[in-house]
């Protein structure tokens, strides 16, 4: 079995046979650290641009309470603007729709005048709110993969693809270089631990919009990635001289890519399982990966114990989801092709 930092019942035979990690790369605690500070840099100088605070005129249409607010443009978010009506709507709200249009982050400042709706798990139509959870569930999934181990067992996070309710389960594609490694139940309870610990921890989901120059400084440790960001930002903007790439922040512990939206924080998980970690082939780059899955629920849904252990049986067969692909880009950290 393997050591995982919570459990230190849990021997670490497994540990000490990572395939072909050189004991000189960094910790993955120094990796998510760099990733933080570029990330906290990039927002300071962006902060900087707004040399004067602009108001634009949010008109929220909510059951709780319907108001016309004086916002900041570019500074204040639908969570701001919770806060001035309820309290109800800073808990549950996970989404907001602006303009009866645009689905928007919680956390992500307002650029207009604009209407405003919030949007919650116990709405009647509610497919957008369980796209936001489940890809936040994957990038949950990221973070704990990076911190539950021990630091110096190096882990390459690749991806993770869109939601498929369909496959019963959320994943993350990563690299746990691990070698012959087979988590049994314990192992999976202690990396589900972590994510109840986070929902204490009510960490806040925070976007950034970034360019391809701060992308590979902030992902510079990180191979996938690396392969992954230009052809992230030909598909985004492919006739633009200038792209932006999305990234996201939770709390102050983990960066990471995803265009989004995710919900608005760790406080609206509830239960949350890792149901099976499978490994995959990756012909596109030659290697095989391992696919992480996990099932989880929100706070504000209340399901039987024993509904929610039918479902993740279910979550332990392979998710079906596609692989990583990307076509074949040098690296320019490592020099060498890197394909997802």
């Amino acid at each position: 079995m393997l050591k995982i930092r919570p459990c230190s019942n849990i021997i670490h035979h497994y540990q000490l046979r990572s395939s072909s990690v050189s004991i000189n790369r960094l910790t993955n605690d120094e990796i998510s650290a760099h990733r933080l500070r570029v990330y906290a840099k990039e927002r300071q100088t962006q902060m900087e641009r707004i040399r004067r605070v602009e108001k634009i005129e949010v008109d929220v249409h909510d059951p709780i309470q319907s108001k016309k607010l004086l916002m900041n443009k570019n500074l204040s978010t639908p969570y701001n603007c919770a806060q001035h009506l309820s309290s109800v709507l800073v808990d549950r709200s996970c989404l907001a729709l602006i303009d009866d249009k645009y689905i928007w982050d919680i956390n992500r400042p307002l650029e207009r005048d604009c209407t405003l709706k919030f949007l919650h798990f116990m709405e009647d139509k509610c497919q957008e709110q369980n796209r936001a959870y489940w890809r936040t569930c994957s990038f949950i999934i990221g973070y704990i993969l990076q911190t539950a181990f021990k630091s110096n067992n190096y882990l390459e996070l690749c991806s993770f693809p869109p939601p498929q309710f369909q496959f019963g389960s959320f994943v993350y594609d990563a690299k746990l270089n691990l070698g012959d490694w087979q988590p049994n139940r314990d192992d999976l309870r202690c990396l589900s631990i972590q994510a109840y610990k986070l929902r204490d921890l009510n960490l806040r989901f925070e976007s950034l919009n970034i360019s391809k120059r701060v992308a590979e400084e902030m992902f510079s440790y990180d191979r996938y990635k690396l392969a992954q960001i230009p052809h992230m930002l030909r598909l985004i903007s492919p006739d633009d001289n200038q792209p932006r790439l999305t990234v996201y922040k939770m709390g102050d512990c983990h960066v990471d890519i995803t265009r989004g939206p995710l919900i608005s924080s760790t406080k609206q998980i509830g239960r949350f399982e890792f149901s099976a970690i499978h490994q995959i082939d990756v012909p596109s780059y030659g290697e095989q990966m391992q696919r992480v899955q996990a099932l989880s629920i929100p706070n504000q849904l209340h399901l039987h114990y024993w509904t929610f252990d039918y479902l993740l049986e279910r979550a332990k067969k392979l998710n079906r989801s596609s692989i990583p692909s990307l076509p074949k880009i040098n690296s320019p950290l490592s020099k060498i092709e890197q394909v997802q």
